[in-house]
């Protein structure tokens, strides 16, 4: 088995601007995020979190549907 760290972190916040911002103080490499698939108007009034950390961060992002 990999020797692989991991930790939690609980914010408060909008979802995009904490999940970007953490990943700029703790530099990170990727930001793996999921999708719920909300699709026509959903997505329209609901906006897209992994949308925006997409368009927010200087990262990578994988997002997994």
């Amino acid at each position: 088995m990999k020797n692989i760290k991991a930790s939690t972190l609980l914010e408060k916040g909008h979802p995009a601007e904490v999940i970007t911002d953490v990943a700029a103080k703790g530099a990170f490499d990727l930001i793996v995020i999921g999708n719920r698939g909300l699709g026509g108007l959903q997505k329209l009034f609901l906006g897209s979190i992994s949308n925006a950390v997409v368009q927010l961060t200087k990262s990578s992002v994988l997002i997994v549907k």
